[in-house]
């Protein structure tokens, strides 16, 4: 069965498609919208069969993590275990924004996200769409970006549906985005900053 298209503007999504995604997503669905960085699929992070078929999708091991967006910074304190002073930082200078941080994880985070490393790489995002939608399902999910592995991310609906075109519950169509960088992937302990995956945010320019 071909995957449901929706059309919208991403910054005045309509209540409708909205609504729909957040539906798709609370039945154990996989739908795939444009964010502030790539189009990328979203799922929640309490459906085990919908993390699966992600990982499907992606060609990943249960040992590659997926990144999480939270709408608030009270949601990401729920599902960290410890937030330092290095964390406080980085978050306050880019969040919301494309920089992702990983930390330990809280029991709240399903063992089947964590892996061994026990560890969540999570991100506030700076988008309408991606908060309204957030917002809609009341959950944080998982949202790696809408490619394969080895491939670059989708930059517009027509490369998402050349790939997954029924392999997901839904395209929210909001036109093409501006660029293949998804977000930076950092970790951070008392010495170091370690970067894990270069992206929108210049590695350079990451003060901790």
């Amino acid at each position: 069965m071909k995957t449901r298209r929706m059309k919208l503007n991403r910054q005045m999504p309509g209540w409708t498609a909205v609504r729909t995604a957040a539906q798709v997503i609370d039945t154990g669905g996989i739908i795939c919208f444009p964010t502030d960085t790539v189009y990328g699929f979203a799922a929640s992070i309490y459906s085990r069969d919908a993390i699966d078929r992600l990982r499907s999708l992606k060609r990943r091991s249960l040992s590659e993590p997926f990144v999480i967006i939270a709408s608030d910074i009270d949601i990401v304190h729920e599902m960290v275990e410890v937030v330092t002073a290095r964390h406080l930082r980085l978050m306050e200078a880019y969040w919301p924004g494309p920089l992702t941080i990983v930390f330990r994880a809280s029991p709240m985070v399903p063992a089947y996200l964590t892996g061994a490393a026990g560890t969540v790489a999570l991100r506030i995002p700076d988008d309408v769409l991606t908060q309204s939608i957030l917002r809609a399902c009341g959950v944080p999910l998982a949202a790696p970006s809408a490619n394969v592995r080895g491939k670059r991310p989708a930059l517009n609906p027509e490369e998402v549906l050349a790939e997954f075109d029924g392999k997901i519950d839904l395209l929210l169509d909001g036109g093409s985005v501006e660029s293949s960088d998804p977000s930076t992937i950092v970790s951070v302990n008392a010495r170091n900053l370690t970067v894990l995956r270069r992206g929108r945010v210049p590695v350079g320019r990451v003060r901790w």
